[in-house]
């Protein structure tokens, strides 16, 4: 799928590179350093990168396969404080063959250069890493250092230049091989050229990224992706093609007819929808994804590793000449999609989509039912590709779809109760989930182990509280059940709670009852908002909290567990929602909580409302409820 067979073809096809880099191997640092001054903007961080070169020599053909690569740094410290951030460097020694070269040394503010001795770079026990410490580093000193390695060639990759400290100078560099192109797409402010048979990008005054909740952070990134391929004008034709010999079975006709035959998948008078759901629940309750060599015997082994799931499901298709299109798109919280150049590493979509039915098969997440498309592609842009007569392959630009809030619901009913010591919290939970979060649970909960069943439980029914598990069960946890939104995931708990929510206010106790949804997020800290606002999916809570009030007590301040909150857009729809209420039966309050969002993207401008929606539940969760002495 990502140039699985392209060492092969480096290997066969390659001729000697007669490109001369001798700066990489024989790569030297300035005796007398001479960086860039610092802009004032940046002047306010606790360090700044002054240099970040990466440069690649790939040698390949004849007797040689072989790279050499030099990493090139140098960072001030402005502020005490980052000192024991940037002090230290970690080098991956895994997969080097031989480091031809390694230089450390610390430029004092008054010029003085002090060079660490190799005696000094300390290597960890059973690791692969080296790692340097610079020691006495003080406020204003520059910290540098340069390594050269003898590696194998690196024919893709990805480097991310953007850090939370700014960067002024930046430099990748890898050279051309012939008989083979080399392919660099550039984001977010680098610039690249050829130079001398080298493709050189480079980037000046990066300004430090901010990272922000419901953010593409990483897509924002200043970032290249470079890849070889024999291929000189590599295009969105290719990677189909790539794609169409990735999934080509091996002569298994006669297994995937007897398959069709036993599950009745050939019968047309059941409808192609109900077809496809019989074939995707037995496959995935039925047969393991494992390590296995042949694909013929994947019924007789029970297993089958990820390539295999999509040579199936595409041999089963075509078998049954149902039309389909291949479909690739990108994880949009790790990549913008882009329709000028093809950068098959952003490509990790990989979907089959049933033009008849208008759902997803999803080959590489064992997890997911068919149906829904991959969550991290909701409302994002991909190429489908069809295939018309004589083999001809046509290609669109279209945006996957997306799926309701109404698919995607989290019921939590709870029950709290206090012993009479006025300390113990007990808590009976019952949590279900639909869609995506139900979808992911039932893979977890089929492969965990048990002594990690009672984490997993903190983890997703209480977050961040400290509770002890007395007990738990599980309901509809069979995988068959995705597929009905009446037979939820369900977590069904009793817990101590471990932390105290309880405080003792005199003669009175306060209480946050909140607690019992698990963390919120807070955004009181921002401010100022920097990207638009996007969701994985659009997706629903409700939530009924019943609490027994203590005997010889009573309960005052309702109201600050009431809140309403809401988004709307430019129709004047409410998109997004808060909304809890509260009322006495006998000895017991209840809570009920609806919240709601309707969207996946939200322009910056919408930011406060945002905010302001998001910290409403905040504020729920923190809210305290005062029991007075009767």
């Amino acid at each position: 799928m990502k140039n699985l067979f392209l060492f092969l073809l480096l290997l066969s096809q390659f001729g000697f590179s007669q490109i001369k880099s001798e700066e990489v191997k024989n790569y030297k640092w300035d005796e007398v350093p001479n960086f860039k001054e610092i802009p004032v903007a940046f002047q306010n961080y606790p360090a700044v990168i002054l240099k970040d070169y990466r440069l690649y020599d790939n040698r390949i053909g004849g007797y040689a396969y072989k790279a050499f690569v030099v990493k090139h740094q140098a960072i001030k410290i402005l502020k005490e404080e980052g000192i024991n951030d940037y002090n230290k460097v970690t080098i991956s020694k895994k997969y080097v063959r031989d480091y031809r070269d390694l230089k450390v040394r610390v430029i004092k503010s008054n010029g003085k250069i002090e060079e660490l001795p190799k005696e000094r770079i300390l290597e960890k026990d059973d690791s692969d890493e080296r790692q340097f410490v610079f020691e006495g580093v003080e406020k204003g000193d520059i910290i540098e250092y340069y390594y050269v390695i003898k590696d194998y060639p690196e024919f893709s990759g990805t480097e991310y230049f953007q850090r939370d400290i700014p960067l002024l100078d930046g430099k990748f560099q890898i050279n051309s091989i012939s008989q083979g192109q080399t392919f660099i797409a550039t984001y977010n402010g680098i610039e690249k050229s050829y130079v001398n048979g080298n493709h050189i990008c480079t980037m000046t005054n990066l300004p430090a990224y901010k990272s922000e909740r419901n953010a593409t952070n990483i897509a924002n990134l200043a970032k290249l992706y470079f890849y070889v391929d024999s291929n000189f004008n590599y295009d969105f034709d290719s990677f189909y093609y790539s794609l169409n010999n990735f999934a080509d079975g091996v002569n298994a006709k006669s297994m995937v007819r007897d398959f069709i035959e036993e599950q009745k998948l050939d019968d047309t008078t059941i409808p192609l929808d109900e077809r496809l759901k019989k074939m995707d629940i037995y496959l995935k309750e039925n047969v393991e994804l494992d390590e296995q060599i042949s694909y013929r015997k994947i019924f007789e082994t029970k297993k089958m590793t990820p390539r295999m799931v999509l040579y199936l499901y595409k041999d089963v298709l075509d078998y049954l000449k149902i039309p389909y299109q291949f479909i690739a798109s990108t994880d949009k919280f790790e990549d913008a999609f882009n329709h000028s150049l093809v950068v098959p590493a952003t490509l990790s979509e990989i979907m089959i989509y049933i033009p008849e039915t208008k759902k997803y098969l999803s080959p590489f997440y064992y997890w997911m039912p068919y149906g829904p498309p991959n969550s991290v592609c909701i409302d994002n842009e991909a190429v489908f590709y069809q295939k018309g007569k004589k083999g001809k392959v046509d290609y669109t630009f279209d945006k996957i779809g997306g799926v309701s809030m109404d698919d995607n619901v989290n019921i939590t009913e709870s029950t709290i109760t206090i012993d009479d010591d006025m300390e113990t919290v007990l808590v009976n939970k019952k949590s279900s989930f639909t869609g995506y979060r139900g979808f992911y649970y039932r893979s977890v909960i089929k492969n965990i182990k048990e002594d990690k069943i009672n984490e997993f439980i903190k983890d997703v029914v209480f977050s961040e509280s400290d509770v002890e598990v007395k007990k738990h069960t599980f309901e509809n946890k069979e995988y068959k059940f995705n597929y009905d939104d009446d037979k939820p995931f369900t977590f069904d708990t009793q817990v101590q709670i471990k932390e105290s929510w309880i405080e003792n206010a005199g003669k009175n106790y306060l209480i946050t009852l909140g607690k019992v949804l698990g963390d919120q997020t807070n955004l009181y800290q921002e401010t100022e908002r920097s990207n638009p606002i996007v969701l994985t999916y659009p997706k629903k809570y409700n939530h009924k909290i019943n609490f027994t009030i203590p005997d010889g007590y009573s309960v005052s301040s309702l109201n600050n567990l009431l809140f309403d909150k809401e988004i709307k857009n430019e129709a004047n729809e409410t998109i997004g929602k808060f909304i809890s209420t509260a009322k006495i039966e006998g000895n017991v309050l209840r809570i009920s909580i609806e919240e709601f969002y309707n969207f996946t993207y939200l322009g910056k401008e919408k930011y406060n409302d945002y905010r302001d929606l998001i910290n409403t539940a905040y504020d729920f969760y923190k809210s305290a409820l005062v029991l007075t002495k009767s």
